[in-house]
Parts: C-alpha cells; sequence; structure tokens
C-alpha cells in the first residue's frame, strides 16, 4: 500500500502519514556515500532493487549553505520572489504546525532523526503490486525517539502493538478506526541499538533483524546475504569519487520483468544497454559546485556497443581546451571516432540506395584527388572535435547573437609520413572546401538582387594555417582554416584567426573555474558540454537594450515584457559561473557527471 501525504496536521487520519513524512524529508536532503562504523546497507537484502545512503547530513547540508553558490542564489531575485511566494506560505504554516505536534523546534528534530546516517530501499513485488519501501536511520539518542514516537502516537491515537522476532522485539503501529475496510495496515519499526528501522512490509523488517542478529551472534559478515556484500554493489561503491556527499545504487536485474520485448531498433538498442547494465550509482556533490556523478557499470568486461565505438576515449589524446578562447560562450568538445561513424552512415545508406551510393562515390574521390572519402580522408580527421561561440561584435536583427567555430583535429594514417602525402590529404580536404564556397558564390550571385554588390572569396596565407572566406554574404561570412594539426570552420574569418593564434593564458584552460572542475570532475571524461555563465551574464550586460527589444519581439512587441524577461534571466543567472556536462566511456563503464556552481563570490 503507498502512503498518502500529509493532508491536514492537525488530524492525523490514517498511520500512513509516517513513512510519508519520513520520506519526504529524506528526499528534501542530501546523502553521503561514506560507510558509517556500520555501513545500514549491512542491514539491507541482496534483493533491493534501488537504495539511497546518506551520513553526516548534517555537517554536508551546513557547508552547502555556507557555500557561494547557495549564499549567491539566495541573493538572486528569483530566489527572493519564491520566499514571497504562497507556496512558501503554506510550507511554513505546515511547519509550525508539526513542530506544535511533536514540541520541538524542526531543525532539531531532523537532525536527531536523519543527522547520523540514513538508508532507503526499495523492493520490487512484481507488476502487479506497489514496491516495498525500508527506511534505515542511526538515531542521535534512541531512548529520546522512542519517547517522541509515544508521545506522537498518543496524540494522533495510533494503536501500538509489541511482538519479537528471533528475541528482538518490533513494534506495529496503526491507526485506530471503526471502518474495517478503509483501515490502515500499520507501519513496522524496531530498534537495533543506534539504528531505527520502519516499513510497511513486515517480512523486510525482519529480514533485517535476521541481518543484525547474525552480525550479533559473531558470524562472519561475508556470509551474509546483505546488500554490502553484493558483488555489483561493491564494485559501483568503488567507482564513486570519494567526496561525493550523497548515493544512489540501482540494481537493474531486479526490475527485468518490466522491461517488453522491443518493438523496433531503437527500443532494441535500449533493451541491450539495460541487458548490460549490471549497476547505476550516482553520487551528489555539495560544495561550491552542485553535481551529479552517475556511473553506468556493465555486467562484463567484454563489452561491443557502436556507441562506445564511436565516441572513443584515448588518455594518450591532449585535451582541446587550450584551443579555445575564454569568452566562448558555449562549449562542446570531445572524442569522436569520424571514419567508424561514416562508415556506418555509408553502409545504412548504401544499403537503401546502391546506385546512388556508387555515383556519390565516384564524384567524391574525384572531388578528393583520388583519395577515398572513407578510408583515406575520414580515417585522417580526429579523434578531437570541438564546437564553440563567441559573442558578435556587431548584433543584427536578421542575424543570431554569437559566431561559431568547429574544429577537426588532422590525424594523417602513419604510413603518410612524407610532406608530400600530408599535403595530398590538405589539398583533397581545399578542394573539398573551395567546391561548398564556390556552390556558395555562385547560388548567391545569380540573385539579381545581388548583382550590385556579389559576395567575393577572400584568401590568406599565414606562416601556420591558410584561410579562406566569403565576403558579402548578408551578415554571416563563411570562412575555413587549414594547418597541419586542425581543420576548422566558421561564421566569421576573425574567429579563425583568433583559433591559430590564440595564447594558452588567454584559453578556457586557463580559467580558474574550469580549472578547479576540470581536476575535480572531468580528468578523463572527454566528452563535454561547458556553458560559461560568467561571460554569457557578461554579454547580457553589455547588450542589454539590444536583447531587450530583441526578446520584445517575441512578447507583441512590448519592450517592457521584453526588459522583465530579460531582467529575469540575469537575476538567475547571478548566483552560478558555469554549467558542464561531462561524459566519460569505457569497455566497463559509462560516467556521466553534470554540475553547476561557483569559485568566488559575485563581483
Amino acid at each position: 500500500m503507498k502512503p498518502n501525504p500529509l493532508v491536514n496536521c492537525r488530524r492525523l487520519t490514517t498511520l500512513r502519514f509516517v513513512p510519508a513524512l519520513l520520506l519526504s524529508l529524506l528526499c528534501c536532503l542530501s546523502a553521503h556515500t561514506a560507510f558509517a562504523a556500520r555501513p545500514l546497507s549491512q542491514l539491507v537484502d541482496q534483493k533491493a532493487g534501488l537504495y539511497l545512503e546518506a551520513t553526516q547530513l548534517d555537517q554536508h547540508i551546513k557547508q552547502f549553505l555556507h557555500s557561494q553558490l547557495a549564499s549567491r542564489f539566495r541573493e538572486t531575485e528569483v530566489f527572493q520572489h519564491w520566499l514571497r511566494s504562497q507556496d512558501v506560505k503554506n510550507l511554513k504554516q505546515g511547519l509550525t504546525q508539526l513542530e506544535t505536534l511533536t514540541q520541538r523546534p524542526l531543525l532539531p528534530l531532523l537532525r536527531d532523526l536523519f543527522g547520523e546516517s540514513v538508508g532507503l530501499a526499495v523492493f520490487n513485488n512484481g507488476p502487479d503490486q506497489n514496491p516495498s519501501i525500508l527506511l534505515l536511520t542511526d538515531v542521535k539518542d534512541p531512548a529520546a525517539t522512542r519517547a517522541l514516537f509515544a508521545d506522537w502516537f498518543q496524540k494522533t491515537g495510533v494503536k501500538v502493538t509489541e511482538s519479537t522476532h528471533l528475541d528482538i522485539p518490533c513494534f506495529t503501529a496503526s491507526q485506530q478506526t471503526e471502518d474495517a475496510e478503509n483501515a490502515s495496515a500499520g507501519i513496522h519499526y524496531t530498534f537495533l541499538e543506534q539504528t531505527l528501522i520502519l516499513s510497511e512490509n513486515e517480512n523486510l523488517l525482519h529480514s533485517s533483524v535476521a541481518l543484525f542478529a547474525a552480525l550479533q551472534e559473531g558470524k562472519p559478515l561475508k556470509e551474509q546475504n546483505c546488500l554490502y556484500n553484493l558483488k555489483m554493489y561493491q564494485r559501483a561503491r568503488a567507482v564513486l569519487a570519494d567526496d561525493a556527499t550523497g548515493s544512489a545504487f540501482l540494481n537493474p536485474r531486479a526490475w527485468d520483468e518490466f522491461i517488453k520485448p522491443p518493438r523496433n531498433e531503437v527500443e532494441q538498442g535500449i533493451v541491450n544497454w539495460w541487458q548490460k547494465t549490471g549497476a547505476l550509482i550516482a553520487g551528489l556533490h555539495l560544495k561550491n559546485t552542485l553535481a551529479l556523478e552517475t556511473v553506468i557499470l556493465f555486467n562484463s568486461e567484454v563489452i561491443d556497443l557502436p556507441l562506445l565505438n564511436i565516441l572513443q576515449t584515448s588518455a594518450s589524446t591532449p585535451d582541446p581546451y587550450t584551443l579555445i578562447p575564454q569568452k566562448a560562450l558555449a562549449v562542446m568538445a570531445g572524442q569522436l571516432n569520424l571514419q567508424l561513424l561514416t562508415q556506418k552512415f555509408v553502409d545504412f545508406y548504401a544499403q537503401k540506395h546502391p546506385e546512388k551510393w556508387k555515383k556519390i562515390h565516384a564524384a567524391s574521390v574525384g572531388l578528393l584527388g583520388g583519395l577515398d572519402p572513407i578510408t583515406d580522408i575520414a580515417s585522417a580527421l580526429g579523434p578531437n572535435v570541438l564546437f564553440y561561440s563567441v559573442p558578435r561584435q556587431q548584433l543584427s536583427f536578421d542575424a543570431i547573437s554569437f559566431d561559431g567555430l568547429i574544429a577537426m583535429q588532422l590525424s594523417p594514417p602513419e604510413n603518410a609520413s612524407s610532406s608530400s602525402e600530408k599535403s595530398s590529404y590538405h589539398l583533397a580536404l581545399e578542394n573539398v572546401a573551395h567546391f561548398l564556397m564556390n556552390s556558395v558564390l555562385v547560388q548567391h550571385n545569380t540573385d539579381a538582387k545581388h548583382k550590385d554588390e556579389p559576395a567575393i572569396l577572400k584568401v590568406e596565407d599565414h606562416d601556420l594555417y591558410h584561410l579562406r572566406w566569403i565576403d558579402h554574404l548578408g551578415p554571416y561570412q563563411p570562412a575555413y582554416g587549414i594547418s597541419d594539426q586542425q581543420l576548422v570552420l566558421a561564421s566569421s574569418p576573425d574567429l579563425v584567426r583568433e583559433f591559430f593564434t590564440l595564447k594558452s593564458e588567454d584559453s578556457l584552460a586557463a580559467l580558474p573555474l574550469f580549472q578547479s572542475w576540470k581536476e575535480t570532475f572531468f580528468q578523463e571524461e572527454k566528452q563535454l558540454c561547458f556553458l560559461n555563465i560568467s561571460s554569457i551574464r557578461t554579454f547580457i550586460e553589455q547588450n542589454s537594450d539590444f536583447l531587450a527589444e530583441q526578446l520584445s519581439r517575441q512578447q507583441d512587441s512590448d519592450l517592457a515584457k521584453g526588459k522583465s524577461k530579460l531582467a529575469g534571466l540575469k537575476s538567475l543567472l547571478e548566483s552560478f559561473d558555469g554549467v558542464f556536462l561531462a561524459a566519460g566511456l569505457q569497455k566497463t563503464q559509462v560516467r556521466i557527471v553534470i554540475g553547476l556552481g561557483s569559485l568566488s563570490p559575485r563581483r
């Protein structure tokens, strides 16, 4: 039976309020991955399908509330507006009623109940029944908690019956009612020394009591069928960062019966991933950075998944972050096996349209000077690929407000060792770029309205790179640059020049916030998305009038609405300096980290 939420704190009509309150309070708290003196997972059966664990909540929540991230967020207009909302007023009223009921201030009560360590286990009962929940918590003072329960139950008309299991007292609390059909099934709980265990399922409670009794009798821990001994659980805990503030463990095998037969290729791919996943664990970081770290562990070391091969990861390949300017607004960088990706696309297309592919392939080989587009050119591109955007120098309403650049690393095959062979790859890529640019020029200049100012191709040759771009093509100047190591495509030649001449001290890699995050969260994770909120904030401040007018065009040309919308966005961005998503893919696991935060007070 699912516990129902509290409807009226003054009239607790059913005892199902008790687990609902405890579980809702738990969800509002963070979690900690470090084991206590006796990990609560030692009292949880191995059949648990989901397990959350927490220790030292009081300490970690205090650290987070005193962080720059939390302090700056409290100063934002978004937070202040929320404090004045009716939802907050209702929340305060409910908490006041709860304090009246317990005769204790709320925060000290939470610290006593959850401040040491907390565990929450969810068990699958099959597709026809709701899952069962087991709540474990190490309370600071078991005697005081017993007294609190007794007083609470007396005030709410709850009947408590006592029984024993393996000579350990167990209790069942149920709401007294004359309506037998709507009577509560009761909540079962017990105190195992400092640990309070509570569940609606009596069998789960007895399972924890049995594990506790076995430990008390001196039976070896490694022989117990507890979650703590589950090999996949131990493997998952080992890969999670030590300084994580919280953890949640998912056992996919407990939920296999809910997976339906796939109906198409997409669903088949999802099912394959699920079947090859041995466990999933997530960790929460609560410091100046609020981050969620998730690791998917495969159940075998021999995993062949196409996505893992395309998104290749090599520790020997240097990160491209020194190539990105600090003013960049958004960044996407990673490693990509372009040859494998191209091959899979070609195989699919050639199977569907074999005759068309033969013609396209023949034309491509001719355009590339005899080189094959897959075995030669695609193999020379990568593995590092990056994209970033920067603010445009001149803003206009007929163009987006930022320029973009795409860069691909050039890595010709090892057998292409001589300079003449290397130049053949460059020549082939330049042929393609010239063909595309000339096609754009022809398309643009054949339009009669452009005859007075036709678009033209401009050229710059430098010692380190060659630059080509189209001028007089509306608000954009599509450009490309090529060197021995990089092929660069951009919406402006200025971006290409900056890319090849950028100093490392002016790059994203030198930004203190980015340095801190890379050292902490994605040293080995090569796939990265990054939003530079500090640069976005500066861009908004410098162009607020233009952006407000641009937003007003989406609000029936109401400038006041545009300014209001922009002000709300600026207020939200005041509390943090960056957002990132990093991923690392290996043959045994996938690690994904999402975070936002700041390092210093807002200037």
